[in-house]
């Protein structure tokens, strides 16, 4: 029972985690693009409006959304200097104990993003030049940080009942 769930949760998290890194790159790209025509534009007198809020806003985006596959892909900078010379028992340990205060830190991160969320859009706050809403923004990255609390529960789900070696 323990395994299955384990299994459904990395591949759930796995597949969120993939589609927000896809939506990352879309925005990234997005970016690029826009900054390039801005660019141009300025050239030829007539630069892009709200270029910088709309970078500003994406870039945030970009971020948060590339979080969850990019902690999958095990794609942070970590230093194993100490933890290599730790007895098997002693990291294990540490590893589920890193997992679980990742998981607390990022359910709250992520309901904390939701509740500004909801308060933003209560209160309509939106950027000085398009008028852009940040609510959408910061539910994004809010539902980001649940997505990255799935991956740290399945794996600590893996850290605890690790799948034989083939």
């Amino acid at each position: 029972m323990i395994k299955m769930m384990g299994s459904l949760l990395r591949t759930l998290s796995g597949r969120l985690g993939s589609w927000m890194e896809i939506f990352a790159g879309i925005a990234l790209v997005g970016v690029m693009l826009l900054i390039g025509a801005d660019i141009v534009g300025r050239i030829f007198g007539c630069p892009v409006s709200g270029t910088y809020e709309i970078v500003s806003l994406a870039g945030g985006l970009i971020v948060g959304l590339a979080l969850p596959a990019t902690s999958r892909a095990k794609g942070h900078v970590s230093t194993d200097l100490l933890v290599a010379r730790l007895s098997k028992k002693t990291r294990l340990v540490l590893a589920v104990l890193t997992r679980i205060i990742g998981i607390v830190i990022f359910l709250l991160a992520g309901f904390g993003m939701i509740m500004m969320g909801i308060r933003l859009k209560a209160s309509g706050e939106v950027t000085a030049v398009l008028a852009l809403p940040f609510y959408y923004g910061v539910y994004a990255i809010g539902g980001a940080f649940l997505i990255q609390t799935l991956i740290l529960l399945s794996e600590l789900f893996e850290t605890i009942h690790p799948e034989p070696e083939r």
